[in-house]
């Protein structure tokens, strides 16, 4: 199995389209940084945060897949004949055009799916799809989740609540007899920061439930890796979206698409230039790949953290016949930033990683006595495995004597000219 996204055959073919070597070099680094989130990953993680929340509210909630506003001269479409439109209103540019399928439509599927799992024998479930505002009223529903894949610049989400939410909720959400919750996989700082500036009446900080932490792509880029999306948006003509759509660098890539968030060389296609995932859509060659985590991400925060010995003997273990377990290995990761200062709370963030996921590899650290929770800090036996491990690549060089005596290095006749 690949281990590197950069080292799939559709990856070098976009990376040759780069100038010059350094140039594909980077190209490679930059792939590499990518979170790919497969189908099950993505369903799973927001399944769980909805039951999870439905437990800790222990009564029945709404749940409402993000949607893009129709055009208001749209009164429905036909599979055939496209959008239809309101009488006097042809001219319209959505009249005819066809309905355009999008994530939104991903997420109510499994949300239907999940409503069916947690059904009453009287037909309702505790977790209903899409209610109607009269259900809502005759079922005393009084918690309403919306629910999106992720929140990059935050547009959508806003467009969603602006002309897509009825007054009739906002009206009860104002007099609090509603509650509103946000449920996302995934969430830029920028997303954030557009809906704590916008829903000023929001409680963001403990109502809006994100599976993975707000990441910035930005974060695990170098200056040259910021500097060659940038360059190469701008010679495609495409420098407004060079670190994504309103500069939001989103560092996820979902198996079901790629969002705009992303840098645009990565899914804009023209005459002259071929993303590598075209138009935002995901090859089907390159589907295997998602599910896998590149090391590369982990390692390198283990280098900037001043522990490149770790990091290079981590990387030996990947190449070993019976190499470390996914889970152990990443618990290494997390003991050995831990003990270079890096909180609990910042962990996920840094690694991409589910807070979830997050809190099982301290939990397993815990079982095998490696760290201790009561404290937060790693245990004598935890510092002891990670000195191991990072004592495999020997003393630094700077620690080892350098003989002064040229002969040990040079031959005594070379091409016919003695030493």
């Amino acid at each position: 199995m690949l281990l590197r996204l950069s080292e799939h055959p559709l990856s070098q073919r976009w990376i040759s389209q780069f100038r010059s070597t350094q140039d594909r070099s980077l190209a490679a680094q930059l792939v590499n940084q990518l979170k790919l989130v497969s189908a099950s990953e993505f369903e799973t993680g927001i399944e769980c945060s909805i039951v999870a929340l439905q437990k800790q509210l222990n009564t029945t909630v709404a749940v409402y897949p993000v949607v893009p506003p129709d055009s208001a001269d749209v009164v429905g479409y036909n599979l055939f004949s496209g959008a239809v439109t309101t009488s006097g209103s042809s001219s319209t540019k959505a009249s005819g055009k066809r309905r355009k399928y999008g994530s939104e439509d991903r997420v109510g599927h499994f949300l239907e799916n999940l409503s069916r799992t947690f059904q009453r024998p009287n037909g309702m479930s505790v977790i209903e799809v899409s209610p109607t505002l009269n259900q809502l009223k005759a079922q005393r529903i009084r918690h309403i989740i919306f629910v999106d894949d992720i929140c990059g610049s935050g547009t959508r989400l806003l467009n969603f609540w602006k002309s897509v939410v009825p007054k009739r909720i906002k009206s009860l959400l104002s007099l609090r007899r509603l509650e509103l919750w946000i449920v996302l996989f995934a969430a830029t700082p920028k997303g954030h920061d557009a809906l704590k500036e916008k829903l000023t009446m929001f409680p963001i900080d403990n109502h809006l439930i994100s599976v993975h932490p707000a990441s910035d792509f930005r974060d695990f880029l170098s200056q040259d890796m910021h500097d060659l999306c940038v360059n190469y948006a701008r010679l495609q003509g495409m420098e407004s979206v060079g670190m994504g759509y309103k500069g939001s660098a989103c560092p996820f890539v979902f198996e079901h698409g790629c969002p705009n968030n992303l840098p645009s060389i990565l899914w804009k296609n023209t005459r002259k230039w071929k993303g590598l995932f075209p138009n935002r859509g995901i090859p089907e060659e390159i589907r295997r790949v998602f599910g896998t985590d590149s090391p590369d991400r982990t390692l390198d925060v283990l280098w900037e953290s001043n522990q490149p010995r770790l990091a290079l003997s981590l990387l030996e273990t990947l190449d070993k016949s019976e190499p470390l377990t996914n889970d152990n290995y990443l618990m290494i990761v997390v003991l050995g930033l831990r003990l270079r200062g890096f909180s609990e709370q910042n962990l996920a963030g840094r690694l991409l990683m589910e807070y979830r996921q997050c809190e099982d590899l301290i939990q397993r650290a815990v079982t095998m006595g490696l760290y201790e929770r009561a404290e937060s800090s790693v245990t004598p036996l935890g510092r002891e495995v990670v000195k191991r491990f990072r004592d495999r690549q020997g003393k630094p060089l700077r620690n080892k004597a350098v003989g002064k005596n040229p002969e040990e290095y040079y031959p005594v006749q070379c091409e016919g000219r003695l030493r």
